[in-house]
């Protein structure tokens, strides 16, 4: 019988060390990440790391460190909606490159499934919590939620409590697209609007107030128009309105279906998007407003960029022990095909 192949033995931080010419503690430093090592150096224990196919002991590391190195993330509906995932993403994607492990649990607006899945990531002693929000509102967690370093994302919490979050910045994404047609040249312009009542659709229109201001653009209140962000709103607003007033140059939409509504309204007049209308969206929906034709002009939320500064903020804490303090993160303006000059001065 041919002899059983040897094992070859599991490198360990001694052998990591030999290889990168340094000392074992060394090597702990920059497995741990504490310490202060120079850059050349941790590259060479890296390199050695690689070389070796070193994988540090996580249990035991991490009951000497006291930690799981994993974190919690409670969603309201994001994970079960083709919206809004980059914000996991981002999240996962920095507690990844930190050697952390992230755990999603999706609470489906249940506010039931949202205080168990609290208590279910804290008795699985993850570090810390993130609870993210489907759109921009105020949210009510449960009262566990708070006995770790947490942060909201895309949310702000009742003044009952007071919980740090990365949010976007709202404002400055209406006055983007206020500002996408006003460079135009565009001076007759509506604004289709969600729900009065919708705090996303507040501070867009407060941006886009501003913006119009700012620029000593009058704003004409008989052309800001409520909707409920769907196509088939927009679409019956925007005949409505050209009905009314076929001078109206460009629309300022609530968000991307918005959008796309009035796009369809527009060409069934016989107008040509964008020589005759311009038209700006919002949120950059993924397959959706680059897909349409004209390709969308629109304002992105930083989904990506919240979900990645949240976890960056949550994992900063954990290491430093100072509390997270939040976030506002900047919109930005995607232009693409739907907005020209006016052709009517």
């Amino acid at each position: 019988m041919a002899p059983r192949a040897q094992k070859a033995p599991t490198p360990t931080m001694k052998d990591v060390g030999v290889l990168a010419g340094v000392s074992q503690s060394t090597v702990s430093h920059v497995v741990n990440r504490t310490g202060k090592i120079p850059p050349e150096t941790e590259q060479r224990v890296r390199d050695a790391i690689e070389q070796l196919g070193f994988r540090p002991n996580e249990t035991a590391r991490n009951l000497r460190l006291q930690r799981s190195r994993t974190i919690g993330l409670v969603t309201d509906r994001i994970a079960s909606s083709p919206y809004a995932g980059k914000v996991l993403r981002g999240a996962e994607e920095y507690a990844w490159e930190r050697d952390y492990l992230l755990l999603l649990v999706d609470a489906k607006q249940d506010t039931n499934i949202e205080a168990a899945a609290v208590d279910t990531l804290l008795a699985r002693q993850v570090d810390g919590l993130l609870y993210a929000a489907m759109s921009w509102h105020e949210v009510d967690t449960p009262d566990s939620f708070s006995s770790l370093p947490s942060l909201l994302i895309n949310a702000w919490h009742s003044p009952r409590r007071a919980v740090p979050a990365v949010v976007p910045d709202e404002v400055h994404g209406g006055r983007l697209a206020a500002r996408a047609v006003l460079k135009e040249g565009h001076r007759r312009i509506a604004y289709l609007g969600g729900p009065v009542d919708d705090p996303a659709r507040i501070e867009r229109e407060r941006g886009f107030r501003e913006e119009l201001a700012a620029q000593q653009v009058p704003v004409n209140e008989a052309w800001i128009y409520t909707g409920n962000y769907q196509m088939r709103s927009a679409y019956a607003l925007t005949h409505s309105i050209l009905d009314a007033r076929e001078d109206i140059t460009a629309f300022v939409c609530g968000n991307d279906r918005m959008a796309a509504g009035a796009l369809l309204a527009a060409l069934q007049r016989g107008l040509r998007v964008p020589e005759d209308l311009s038209l700006v969206g919002y949120d950059d929906q993924e397959e959706f407003a680059d897909e349409v034709t004209p390709a969308l002009t629109t304002v992105t939320i930083p989904h990506y960029e919240m979900g990645r500064v949240a976890a960056e903020q949550l994992l900063g804490s954990l290491e430093s022990g100072v509390a997270p303090v939040g976030a506002t993160v900047p919109n930005q303006l995607i232009l693409r095909d739907s907005i020209a000059a006016p052709r009517r001065a």
